[in-house]
């Protein structure tokens, strides 16, 4: 059915991409959205069957469609017997677009079997590994400007492998370049700003690396930045716990594409605990040091920024 689409993903980017290809395919400025954790679904219906007075085509987006999946209810209660009515006899000059911000659909529901047999669907999760190079390198491409695969890696990192602060970063990039074509290391790292949970994420790596001529200095500028040693804390104590499940896994067989479904983790992610030079061991005392911290901060029995400062100070 060309006017009913079913888009879910993980990949925010590339979905609301995809919404604004398909309204400038339908080339209609007549759009309502809803928002399915907070509205009905019958609302969206009634706007659906309600004939425009300017005969024009009608573009009714229902985003967050979280009652098509399996998560947990959060949201609003929808009945899907009117969309079940609706889906049999559609309006032809009016587009529904069901927005699943998922990588899976509850395959069971009836709805669901009813708009996979029915709909347009469209599948949008997150680019993997290499392919997320090329399409950052190919859309830098499409602009003219040129990009080295160390300069995109260093791009994915800083923006945390998200690819919508990624694309946004990148137009900063590309006014800041100007007429000057090529994007390079030194331009990432004096145009895109280290945030803190950026900065965390080097603490980690660096701790990792043993690279104690810095690992200080970061976490000074992290507490001056007031961000919280228990959160420094338990991201560190996270980061060990991947790099060991990654390690475990390897060990055991697994691929990489196993890894990352299991584990739920973006690909980089996974690829950079692979290269982690530390050992199985030093991983497992460094958890156990930290969850020990962790307790005696709570407990009251050592002041966190002290504590936190004296397990880095002895790695």
């Amino acid at each position: 059915m060309d006017n009913l689409f079913l888009i879910y993903g993980n990949e925010n980017y590339l979905i609301n991409e995809k919404i604004k290809e398909i309204i400038n395919e339908i080339n209609s400025n007549n759009i309502v959205k809803y928002n399915m954790e907070t509205d009905s679904i019958d609302d969206a219906l009634l706007d659906v069957q309600t004939i425009s007075m300017f005969d024009e085509k009608k573009i009714v987006i229902c985003d967050n469609c979280k009652f098509l999946t399996r998560e947990v209810k959060k949201s609003v209660e929808q009945n899907t017997d009117n969309l079940l009515k609706y889906i049999d006899n559609p309006f032809n000059d009016v587009y529904l677009l069901l927005i699943v911000r998922n990588e899976k659909l509850d395959s069971v529901k009836k709805i669901v079997k009813k708009l996979q047999k029915s709909s347009k669907v469209i599948t949008l999760n997150k680019i993997e590994n290499y392919n997320l190079n090329n399409y950052i390198s190919s859309y830098i491409s499409d602009k003219g400007y040129k990009i080295s695969n160390k300069s995109i890696t260093l791009l994915i990192e800083k923006c945390l492998f998200d690819l919508n602060n990624i694309m946004n970063e990148i137009d900063k990039l590309i006014v800041y370049k100007g007429k000057d074509k090529n994007i390079t290391y030194e331009d990432i790292e004096l145009v895109i700003t280290s945030n803190l949970e950026n900065n965390i994420f080097k603490l980690t790596n660096m701790i990792m690396e043993k690279n104690t001529n810095n690992i200080i200095k970061v976490y000074k500028d992290l507490v001056r930045n007031n961000e919280d040693p228990i959160k420094i804390l338990i991201t560190i104590s996270n980061q060990f716990r991947l790099v060991l499940q990654v390690k475990l896994m390897v060990k055991n067989g697994f691929t990489d594409n196993e890894i990352i479904s299991i584990l739920k983790e973006h690909p980089y992610r996974i690829k950079l605990s692979k290269q982690v030079a530390i050992s199985e061991k030093e991983l497992k005392e460094n958890i156990l040091k930290l969850s020990e911290l962790n307790k005696n901060i709570v407990l009251g029995k050592i002041e966190k920024e002290f504590g936190l400062e004296m397990f880095l100070l002895n790695l």
